[in-house]
């Protein structure tokens, strides 16, 4: 997926190989991933109040926005999760089988968030 190209004194370069081609980004990737990780923070915050502002205006539609914003806000998170460990706790370096013990558990979790709101909370009625 993605590699880091290293300096002969092991510091990364500019440059970063995704999806087998090779980017080059001035200001270094690190801070390209950081500014990411910021607007994701923004839009996380903002869809969270418009939603929450949304909600209290709509009772009526309260079980449907609210669902719909906890998938938005899980969305995001497990975007964000990835490219910290991605780049900034340095997993695309290792190896592959550190990917799938770290990835499996998470999309086990996410799959079971998500079934957990999709039951009613009142439960299914007989």
């Amino acid at each position: 997926m993605a590699e880091a190209t290293h300096h002969e004194d092991g510091h990364h370069s500019n440059t970063v190989r995704l999806l087998r081609r090779d980017i080059t980004v001035e200001g270094g990737v690190y801070t390209v991933v950081f500014g990411i990780l910021a607007i994701l923070t923004i839009i996380e915050v903002l869809s969270a109040e418009l939603l929450k502002g949304a909600i209290h205006d709509m009772p009526e539609a309260a079980v449907l926005l609210g669902a719909a914003k906890a998938v938005i806000l899980l969305v995001i998170a497990i975007i964000k999760a990835g490219l910290v460990i991605w780049f900034y706790m340095h997993l695309r370096d290792e190896n592959r089988i550190l990917a799938v013990v770290l990835l499996l558990p998470m999309l086990i979790a996410t799959l079971s968030i998500l079934y957990l709101l999709a039951i009613p909370p009142g439960g299914y009625s007989v």
